[in-house]
């Protein structure tokens, strides 16, 4: 039998009831608990597509590791003259943000204990959520390494409970075994999800409606929109838009001639319509890794230090995700800020530090003739193949090449003790300088 058209659906957060509620407006506490940690809404059970958002995902890996660091302000990246590549909540209250650079940052917030990034332990932590994700529904896509779209249509008979449920039981399970909080965002389409998980943070479950979504969104501001960057959002203010429903009001050529092909659609987007299915499991085009040096580089050798460490990061990031690549791409940023890149279409997919670093040597080369001062050095490989295609040479049967079995041995040794406890000789030699700015 329906519930009633004038009831409202409930969820509680602290003591997990769930059911209905005839009531002129939604309860503001539980009628079992008396929490006021409740979610209720007419279209709760029914709504099917959900964002779900690490909460400061490096940072709070970083705090579940080492709970020393639990009260304390927490930056991961910086470095001297990198950028900031996550803050905790704490470190957030005194204005530090993502790609802040780092002395800003610190100025901000001389407290603030700064971590070197480990995105290879970071990208480990993902693939746990995103296993308990795919537990749930086979139609997620990934947005980032901290961030997923879900549609769980159809899922009520497999699990026996509602999409709303299983996203609250989900983020218990990622509390309790993985150690660290997340968003939910829960809609009738991917926009609103994505925004709405932007609203309850950390830690948060927010939802918005059909009906409600053009009312809700008309007074926001239009940087809530996914897809229009901040170039764009200081075009549309520039001309007056400032609200989702000032976009919607404006003319549509105007708002066309600012924003592109995708006008419209971005229309549509303040008015809450949004048809873009959820595409489970978006492959990455590419995988790269990079590092703004302390003091600027001069040395080749310096350089050829660095590119090897920046090998061994991507390699590890192919080996894992069982991918090899066809074209490699080496930037180097001159001391002057001019970024110079060079890439070279192999014609076999490689994955192995050695092989990325001997395309890679030959590409700095390249990228360094004329320059003798360096800031910033990255490597990128793309154009990828699966690992087990039998038209990978060498990625599968390795037992006849030494350079493939040292290489495996090296692996072995990094993944028990850490990078650290075995380095190539000119990686000791050069003094080791941490990554300010890792993209992967």
């Amino acid at each position: 039998m329906p519930p009633p058209s004038r009831s409202f659906a409930i969820l509680c957060r602290a003591c997990g009831l769930t059911g209905h509620i005839g009531a002129p407006v939604a309860p503001e506490t539980c009628p079992d608990c008396g929490s006021g940690d409740v979610r209720a809404h007419r279209d709760l059970f029914r709504l099917t597509i959900a964002h779900i958002d690490c909460d400061a995902f490096y940072a709070a890996v970083e705090k579940r590791d080492n709970p020393a660091l639990a009260e304390r302000p927490v930056i991961v990246g910086g470095g001297r003259r990198g950028v900031v590549a996550a803050a905790c909540y704490i470190a957030r209250r005194f204005g530090v943000r993502s790609a802040m650079p780092a002395w800003q940052a610190l100025k901000q917030c001389s407290d603030a204990v700064v971590i070197r990034p480990r995105m290879a332990h970071y990208l480990a932590v993902s693939r746990q959520i995103r296993q308990k994700m795919h537990a749930l529904t086979p139609l997620v896509q990934p947005l980032s390494i901290d961030e997923a779209f879900l549609d769980m249509a159809g899922t009520e008979k497999l699990h026996r409970a509602s999409p709303a449920e299983m996203l609250h039981r989900l983020q218990g399970d990622i509390r309790r075994e993985i150690g660290i909080t997340v968003s939910v965002g829960l809609s009738v389409n991917k926009s609103l999800a994505k925004m709405a998980s932007d609203q309850d943070k950390p830690d948060g479950f927010f939802v918005i409606g059909a009906d409600e979504a053009r009312g809700w969104l008309a007074p926001q501001p239009v940087s809530v929109l996914y897809g229009l960057g901040k170039t764009t959002v200081a075009k549309l203010h520039a001309v007056g838009i400032s609200t989702c429903g000032d976009l919607v009001d404006a003319d549509r050529r105007l708002v066309t001639s600012i924003v592109g092909a995708q006008g419209p659609d971005i229309i549509n987007r303040a008015k809450g319509i949004d048809p873009r299915p959820v595409t489970p499991d978006r492959a990455a085009k590419s995988l790269s890794s990079e590092t703004t040096f302390e003091t600027d580089i001069s040395r080749f050798s310096d350089l050829e230090a660095e590119l090897e460490t920046l090998c061994q990061t991507v390699s590890g990031r192919l080996k894992a995700a069982a991918l090899a690549g066809l074209t490699v791409t080496v930037k180097v940023k001159t001391a002057s800020h001019r970024i110079i890149t060079r890439s070279r279409t192999l014609p076999a997919p490689v994955n192995k530090a050695y092989q990325l670093y001997e395309t890679g040597h030959d590409l700095m080369r390249l990228a360094s003739e004329k320059h003798n001062s360096f800031r910033l050095l990255g490597i990128c490989i793309s154009n990828f193949s699966e690992e087990h295609d039998p038209q990978i040479p060498g990625l599968t049967v390795a037992a006849d090449d030494r350079r493939d079995k040292l290489e495996t041995a090296i692996d072995k040794v990094h993944g028990k003790l850490g990078k650290a406890a075995l380095q190539t000789g000119r990686q000791f030699v050069r003094k080791p300088r941490p990554p300010t700015d890792d993209d992967g």
